[in-house]
C-alpha cells in the first residue's frame, strides 16, 4: 500500500494539534492578585524620618516652597504612576503590565501642582549618582515619559544655586 501522507507529514500535523490545544487550555492571562495580609509581617517594617534622601533635597524643597505663588503646591517623592499612565487604548493585558512595570515603582523627586491638582512642572534633583549606568537608564525613562506626555520636566543638579533656579521655576509657572 502506498503511503499517500508521508510520516513526516503526519508527525507535523500532530505537533501543530497539539499546539494549537495548548493554545486553547492556556489561561487567560491575570493581572497579579495581592497575597492576604500576614499580621506577623508588619513587625518587619517602620516609619521613615523623612521623605527626603539628602540634605540637598530638603534644601531645594525649603527654597523652592518659599518661592512659590500662591495657588501652587509643592510635592515630593510623588510616584511616577500617579503622572504619567499606560494609555488606555492598548487593550493587550500583558503589554499593559509591562508598560505599567516600568513606571509603577518609580518617584519623581518634586512636582509643582496648581489648584486643580494638575502637575505643571517636575523636577528631578541630581546628585553624583545620577552619572551611574543604572540611574541614566532611569533618567533617559523620565525624561523620554515627560517629553512624551508634553510635561515641563526640568532637571536641577545638586551643587546649582537653588535660589537662582527657584526664582527660574517660578518665571516658568507664570509664563505658562
Amino acid at each position: 500500500m502506498i503511503d499517500v501522507f508521508p510520516t513526516e507529514a503526519w508527525f507535523l500535523l500532530a505537533v501543530i494539534i497539539g499546539l494549537l490545544c495548548l493554545r486553547i487550555l492556556e489561561p487567560a492571562w491575570k493581572a497579579p492578585a495581592t497575597k492576604p495580609v500576614n499580621p506577623s509581617e508588619f513587625q518587619h517594617y517602620e516609619g521613615v524620618t523623612s521623605l527626603f534622601a539628602s540634605k540637598a533635597e530638603y534644601a531645594f524643597f525649603q527654597t523652592l516652597n518659599r518661592h512659590l505663588p500662591e495657588g501652587y503646591f509643592l510635592l515630593t517623592k510623588v510616584r511616577l504612576e500617579d503622572i504619567i499612565r499606560v494609555k488606555n487604548s492598548i487593550k493587550d493585558n500583558k503589554l499593559r503590565w509591562r508598560l505599567r512595570g516600568r513606571v509603577k515603582s518609580r518617584h519623581v523627586d518634586f512636582v509643582i501642582m496648581d489648584l486643580s491638582g494638575k502637575p505643571r512642572i517636575i523636577i528631578e534633583l541630581d546628585g553624583p549618582h545620577h552619572r551611574q549606568k543604572s540611574a541614566k537608564n532611569a533618567d533617559e525613562l523620565k525624561d523620554g515619559l515627560f517629553r512624551t506626555a508634553n510635561i515641563a520636566f526640568l532637571r536641577v543638579k545638586t551643587g546649582e544655586n537653588f535660589q537662582t533656579r527657584a526664582i527660574e521655576l517660578v518665571k516658568i509657572l507664570e509664563s505658562s
